[in-house]
């Protein structure tokens, strides 16, 4: 008789591994450990704050501060697990006043990284320095140092590869944490704030008030700011912000704070965008400080694992006060007339067979197979046909004479077809080729410049300095003459020769812009920045060319690469054929 022994399919976790799993909960990256050792010296009453990063913090990554510090026994205690300073009782947990957990943070960061704890408080003569590797601890001992602490982690994700390999680019990270430390000197700015990338300055920020900070981070002078309060039911409203003229097509600067802590709430950025009303220009996002402050007991800061976003007990009357708020800065009055609701296109997409659409005002039906349909071209030029075999004659380089163009409403070329007629857009033509010139600008040794007469200087936030440090070696490629002028400051002294839409230095705001934008998931960031500086220095819907431009632009396109689609994807050409064309006259 034999015996069958069941294998048990659940065991406890060994203590390391639990710690590893621990930390993924709270530490996604490099920027929530930022966030973590930040928030931790703003909870410990430092008045200056000062961030070192290095390989976007895959390397190592330094939080000093100036804050009250830690005796011995609390910094041997804020490594354990389930330690910390900020609860006493559960009920705390309803009623955080804090930003963060010390002991569990630094556990869980010391759990996935080479930790190091420097820290001294005044009741004590000597410091204390504590070293954890991997959830190990490896030394305690004594340290000469002034009052507060300095945390430095170094070899992020060393013990757990998986999780360090699904990190972003370095300077992607870089921009993370440049947005974490910009979020909170906004929350604080009584606190003075200073960071540095790659041992390069990329904030600096001295304590001050809150029209001040605001100031910096907008990049709008403090007196230009509208300033806007509301108080109504134990709530109270504080923004500043910018008027319409301000608007950027990223949400880069906007800065949403609850009771000191950076968060994201859906309803309530929707309320900003309703106190704006009319007034928003379109696509575009308006930049603002608010500070809202409310009972704690009326917010649940517990719903996301890193606390950025919050759960609201009266959602729908916050919303209320900052739309209220926003309408008095902006000097709007509370009229149904402000109510923020996107335009709708007078014209709409009517699908009437696989490969093709056609564009008819609003409301008005198809006309089925007799209505007239615009085919989007094969992508293949030899079934194309322009004219005749005009399109191979010009990839050769031995067309003779000029293709024939006609502009039509200063929007869309029209070419003659061997069967029909081809609509060009003008603007995404051009943007094909401005795209593909800068691809081969990008593999070249750089392109030829053109110097300003005087130099410029621009302004950007951190999260806009590490994006421009990002693109920093093919701005210079594309023929851009770029280099810091201190922290916050570039200074353009070229630009690439022959250049279209500068408008003194917004072109790099857009470019910039989109890059932070991310919309689009590219193979590279040299596509991604391609696409954006051909979009922004093509030709524009509504601009008029003379019949030799409008040759030019054909001609080229038909030696691109990818004639039929722009590079975010709209086709270049449609065509109508001769066949329809008889069928509108009843000649079919």
């Amino acid at each position: 008789m034999s015996t069958n022994k069941q294998t048990a399919k659940i065991a406890v976790l060994d203590e390391t591994l639990i710690r590893k799993i621990a930390a993924g909960e709270v530490i996604e990256r490099p920027a929530s450990v930022i966030k973590e050792l930040v928030e931790n010296a703003l909870d410990a009453g430092a008045h200056r704050v000062h961030v070192e990063v290095m390989a976007g913090g895959r390397q190592s990554l330094t939080v000093s501060d100036d804050g009250e510090g830690m005796s011995r026994e609390d910094a041997r205690l804020s490594v354990e697990r389930h330690a910390t300073s900020k609860l006493r009782s559960p009920s705390d947990l309803f009623a955080i006043q804090t930003l963060g957990f010390r002991g569990e943070a630094l556990a869980s960061i010391g759990a996935v990284s080479r930790l190091s704890i420097e820290t001294r408080c005044a009741e004590e003569s000597a410091g204390t320095r504590i070293v954890v590797e991997g959830g190990i601890q490896r030394e305690l001992s004594s340290v000469a140092r002034d009052v507060g602490t300095r945390v430095a982690v170094r070899n992020l994700f060393f013990n757990t590869p998986a999780r360090r390999k699904f990190l972003k680019p370095i300077e992607t990270e870089a921009r993370y944490i440049a947005q974490v430390v910009t979020q909170l000197a906004a929350a604080h700015p009584e606190v003075g704030f200073e960071v540095v990338s790659q041992e390069r300055l990329s904030l600096s920020l001295l304590p001050g008030e809150r029209r001040d900070r605001a100031g910096e981070l907008l990049d709008i002078a403090a007196e230009g700011l509208l300033a806007g309060e509301y108080e109504e039911a134990g709530i109270r409203v504080e923004v500043l912000l910018g008027g319409p003229a301000f608007c950027r097509k990223t949400r880069s600067r906007q800065f949403l704070l609850v009771r000191g802590r950076p968060v994201y709430s859906r309803a309530l950025n929707q309320a900003v965008y309703r106190g704006y009303g009319g007034l928003l220009p379109s696509e575009t996002h308006p930049p603002f400080a608010m500070w809202i402050d409310l009972d704690p007991r009326q917010i649940d800061v517990n719903v996301h694992p890193t606390k950025k976003e919050i759960r609201l007990a009266d959602e729908r009357l916050v919303a209320q006060a900052v739309a209220r708020a926003v309408r008095q800065a902006l000097e709007m009055p509370e009229t149904a007339g402000f109510t923020y609701a996107p335009l709708q296109p007078s014209y709409q997409p009517l699908q009437l067979a696989e490969g093709t659409a056609v564009f008819a005002p609003a409301g008005e039906s198809s006309g089925g197979d007799d209505q007239m349909a615009l085919h989007l071209l094969a992508p293949a030029l030899p079934q194309f046909g322009i004219p005749g075999e005009a399109g191979e004659a010009v990839r050769r380089g031995d067309l003779e004479g000029p293709v024939r163009v006609l502009q039509v409403h200063d929007k869309y070329l029209l070419l003659q077809l061997q069967d029909g007629i081809a609509v060009i857009d003008q603007h995404v033509a051009h943007e094909r080729i401005r795209f593909e010139e800068a691809l081969d600008r990008f593999e070249a040794e750089g392109a030829p410049s053109q110097q300003l007469l005087m130099p410029l200087t621009i302004h950007l936030n951190p999260v806009e300095l590490e994006a421009a440090r990002q693109a920093e070696a093919l701005l210079g490629r594309l023929g851009f003459g770029i280099r810091e002028f201190g922290a916050g400051t570039l200074l353009i002294d070229a630009i690439p020769a022959g250049l279209r839409n500068w408008q003194e230095g917004a072109l790099l705001y857009k470019l910039i812009d989109e890059l932070i934008q991310e919309k689009e998931i590219r193979d590279s960031l040299q596509e991604a920045m391609a696409a954006s500086y051909a979009c922004h220095t093509s030709i524009r819907a509504g601009e008029r060319l003379v019949q030799s431009e409008m040759q030019e632009l054909v001609e080229r396109l038909l030696k691109a690469r990818e004639p039929f689609v722009c590079p975010h994807g709209r086709p270049i050409i449609v065509k109508l054929s001769l066949r329809e064309l008889d069928k509108l006259f009843g000649r079919a």
